[in-house]
């Protein structure tokens, strides 16, 4: 009898990864015909503005994610921001992209590693840290591969300061401060995320050993819902 309740255990948690597959496969189909729909119908077109740091086809596995914890369609990245065209001082940063939900920050390190993390949490100027109760809030490796979630919804998500730029983590596992493009303001930690024992660090400049950025880019999330408008969601 323990043979047989171990059997179904067994069968049961199979259908489940099965059921998953099928899913995540369901998902990027989906993605690809968006991506690849016909210029006539563009209503449901996947964009997204052009980026300095993603190479072609890396942004499927942000989108995936992105659209798998918010049960939501994508409809475009828009850009907000880019540190080497609107100026890298954190003051700028806040002045463009301040009080706007669902946001992308993708980073380019001196070291080439390329990273960034997504939040539904407005940013503000206010010094505070943010909780995230329903755990939207990653960070991500393009180069790895690698998104990381966050421990629990007692971990802060992201840190708000006027001095700052986009900072995730309560142990600000990514920081910019200052003006990373010119000043030794960047650094990352191991602290509010799960890294699943992945020994790399985000960048080369790990805990208090900071350095600078080639370029940093914020994107706003833009989403279709069913009649075809276009919505900002803060949820």
């Amino acid at each position: 009898m323990k043979e047989k309740i171990k059997d179904i255990d067994t069968l049961k948690s199979e259908n489940k990864e099965l059921k998953k597959e099928i899913n995540d496969l369901k998902n990027k189909i989906n993605l690809l015909e968006r991506k690849n729909i016909d210029n006539n119908n563009v209503k449901d077109k996947l964009e997204m503005d052009k980026s300095m740091i993603i190479k072609e086809n890396e942004e499927d596995m942000i989108i995936l994610e992105i659209e798998k914890r918010m049960n939501k369609q994508i409809k475009k990245l828009k850009k907000l921001y880019q540190a080497t065209v609107d100026g890298g001082d954190s003051k700028n940063f806040h002045l463009k992209c301040d009080n706007i939900p669902n946001t992308l920050v993708l980073i380019k390190s001196e070291g080439e590693r390329r990273f960034g993390g997504f939040t539904t949490i407005p940013w503000k100027s206010e010094e505070e840290f943010v909780m995230d109760s329903k755990m939207t809030t990653f960070v991500f490796s393009l180069d790895t591969k690698k998104i990381y979630n966050l421990k629990s919804i007692n971990e802060n998500a992201v840190y708000h300061c006027i001095n700052s730029g986009p900072c995730f983590g309560n142990g600000r596992d990514i920081a910019l401060d200052g003006n990373p493009i010119k000043e030794n303001t960047l650094f990352t930690n191991k602290f509010s995320f799960d890294y699943q024992e992945d020994n790399q660090p985000l960048s080369e400049y790990y805990s208090y050993n900071r350095g600078k950025v080639v370029e940093y880019e914020v994107y706003q999330i833009l989403f279709i819902v069913k009649n075809g408008r276009i919505f900002i969601s803060n949820k």
